[in-house]
């Protein structure tokens, strides 16, 4: 009897059992790079004073922009827009905004809205004349 059990507990545990092993399905890596939405915004909150300001603009102006970050950096530029007080970067991101609005591919619908309420706001707004006579 114990040579019975002997044998048979050694028969359970010899065999191989093979289960067929289902492979999850890989993941797609895509390399991108930073945003220049937050490359632009970086920039606009280290500014010191306006005329860093409107450095970081020019600077800006000269790159291409990809269709995917057209979004963000119009957002970006309107809320720097309504926070800044010198008329010449302001004038700078009202053409930067003219610029992106043209981009290839890029659908200006979901921005048309934030875009009138600031300039909208805009009347409502205290202006300070940055001359003097």
């Amino acid at each position: 009897m114990a040579a019975h059990l002997k044998k048979r507990v050694y028969e359970e545990f010899s065999k191989v059992v093979q289960i067929p092993h289902e492979e999850a399905p890989s993941k797609k890596l895509r390399l991108s790079k930073p945003s220049k939405s937050a490359a632009l915004h970086v920039d606009l909150c280290k500014a010191s004073n306006s005329t860093d300001a409107l450095q970081y603009l020019l600077q800006f102006a000269r790159k291409p922009v990809e269709v995917e970050s057209v979004e963000g950096v119009v957002r970006i530029l309107l809320e720097h827009y309504y926070k800044e007080t010198d008329n010449s970067v302001r004038l700078k991101i009202a053409s930067l905004l003219g610029l992106l609005s043209k981009t290839q591919g890029f659908t200006p619908d979901c921005i048309v809205d934030d875009a009138i309420n600031t300039l909208s706001n805009e009347s409502k707004r205290p202006h300070y004349q940055s001359w003097t006579l």
